[in-house]
């Protein structure tokens, strides 16, 4: 019965080495990141950084986790300029434009989009967001760079602490 419960569930076993096939996921999302910093900075936006992070993504008693990458570029009082030049240096470099925003009341003047390129996704979001009446990077792009299945099964018991050291700071490619 448990194994048929398992099969009906869903649930990816826990591959032999999670930690070879994160290291794989964070290395695709660090070269797409580093590919995203290249963009930003061929649209004119140089104040850009970017950092890896690890993430729980199931719980007990399967547990699992995940990498993914967050960019904040400083965009200027244009954010709609700043927006499309970006769009512009992503085509170029192979992301494709998803309609996922399409329903989405946008303000014009603060644009957001949802790009794809491989099995890797990319979020843009522009203008900050309130958090307790306060308003934070009204200037700025916030960019997410995430990939497809993206969570990874682990054994049970404290896994993340044994891949934390994937979490870094991505430079752009010199």
């Amino acid at each position: 019965m448990g194994l048929l419960a398992f099969l009906l569930s869903g649930c990816s076993p826990v591959p032999s080495n999670p930690r070879a096939v994160l290291e794989a996921k964070a290395a695709a999302i660090d070269s797409a990141t580093q590919d995203v910093l290249d963009s930003l900075h061929a649209a004119g936006l140089d104040d850009a950084t970017a950092k890896g992070h690890v993430d729980g993504c199931q719980s007990e008693p399967t547990p699992g986790v995940s990498y993914r990458a967050g960019i904040s570029a400083k965009a200027g009082s244009d954010l709609a300029g700043a927006f499309d030049a970006l769009v512009e240096q992503l085509g170029a470099s192979g992301w494709k434009p998803t309609d996922a925003y399409r329903d989405v009341k946008i303000d014009p003047a603060k644009p957001m989009g949802r790009f794809v390129r491989d099995d890797i996704t990319l979020d843009v979001a522009t203008g900050g967001a309130s958090s307790g009446g306060v308003w934070y990077g009204a200037d700025e792009m916030q960019l997410g760079v995430t990939i497809k299945d993206y969570c990874v099964r682990v054994p049970d018991g404290g896994y993340i602490s044994k891949v934390e050291d994937l979490a870094k700071d991505i430079l752009p490619r010199s």
